[in-house]
């Protein structure tokens, strides 16, 4: 029994020796139930739609449900295409053609469903006939289901998380056997320590984003409407930002408990605002901070082409950002590792 409580108390006091680990292993999990609980707690509004060229009655049983506005059909169609309404709804006799944006099929059904239950209030209340729905797409299909537009976002995520984990893991590696020390009092520059790692894990990483892109598309079965080297060119930013920033984390962290702490502070958050939950509806706070994120550039790029079809031209500032992020981790961490040099 004294030799079990020599061992914990062996273990505390590496915590007690240790206020950094203390902090992240309090800070961590609170700011991720914190996140999660302000997520959860923002509910979707109502869908919007763009009215052109319908009736009076119906357009009144619509707005009961739903944001409407009375737009040219030209500006309605520039809406839709940008996202900033759900779907465009127009009238021809007696039937009701609804044009939604598609890529999302959650919103879709919900954005159809409050479409009939105005149409069906307006019946009940006027004694009249419910119009036809005659339901077209802007992207996509009948067929698309929740899982296809998060399947984007889930293949930037897992590609992001396992580059990190993997370059993070493996300097601390080297750390923990001595690798890094000899290294470190070689002629070599931290630059270019820094670029051989990225390096060596960027040819890495091209296989591994080519590997899951195929399984993803081709036996998993998620929809891919645009160019496959635009979607290969996306994931391969994506993991070049997460490897430059687990490079960065390596050389804070001491040990490999430390790299999955800070992975929670840092990688975690992103994955929560990278477009998983709709924040359409978030505080304004919540949108800011998943703009500063490189896996929700990430993830709007590969919804852009994967989804939509679109080219380097619609998706180009996102992969700027990116690139800048990059640049960004990697001269922090030439930077982290200079300072381990100079000690």
């Amino acid at each position: 029994m004294r030799n079990t409580f020599a061992q914990a108390k062996r273990i505390w006091q590496q915590f007690s020796h240790d206020p950094r680990t203390v902090v992240m292993f309090i800070v961590a999990p609170i700011l991720v139930l914190w996140l999660f609980s302000a997520m959860l707690s923002t509910t979707p509004g109502e869908p919007r739609l763009a009215l052109v060229g319908v009736p009076g009655p119906v357009a009144t049983a619509l707005d009961g449900v739903a944001e409407v506005t009375t737009p040219a059909l030209a500006d309605a169609e520039s809406q839709l295409a940008s996202r900033d309404i759900e779907a465009i709804v127009s009238m021809s006799g007696t039937t009701l053609t609804v044009e939604v944006e598609g890529t999302n099929a959650g919103t879709t059904a919900r954005t159809l469903a409050a479409i009939q239950s105005g149409l069906k209030d307006m019946a009940s209340t006027q004694a009249s006939t419910m119009p036809a729905l005659d339901v077209t797409y802007l992207h996509g299909s009948s067929s698309w289901t929740g899982f296809d537009y998060l399947g984007p976002v889930f293949i930037g995520i897992f590609i992001f998380v396992f580059v990190f984990i993997t370059a993070g893991m493996s300097l601390v590696t080297e750390r923990t056997g001595g690798t890094m020390e000899r290294l470190l009092v070689t002629p070599i520059k931290a630059w270019q320590l820094v670029a051989g790692y990225c390096l060596g894990f960027g040819v890495v990483t091209i296989i591994q984003a080519g590997i899951v892109l195929w399984a993803s598309i081709t036996l998993i079965g998620f929809p891919n409407e645009g160019n496959i080297a635009m979607v290969i060119l996306t994931t391969f930013s994506m993991a070049m930002v997460s490897m430059t920033l687990g490079l960065l984390v390596s050389g804070l962290a001491r040990t490999a408990f430390q790299v999955i702490q800070l992975m929670i502070l840092l990688v975690v958050p992103q994955i929560l605002l990278s477009g998983i939950f709709d924040l359409t509806n978030a505080p304004t706070w919540m949108k800011v901070l998943s703009v500063c994120f490189p896996i929700s550039h990430g993830a709007d790029a590969l919804r852009a082409v994967m989804l939509r079809g679109q080219g380097f031209a619609d998706i180009g500032v996102n992969l700027g950002i990116l690139w800048c992020f990059i640049i960004a981790f990697f001269a922090l961490a030439c930077l982290s590792f200079r300072s381990r040099r100079t000690r």
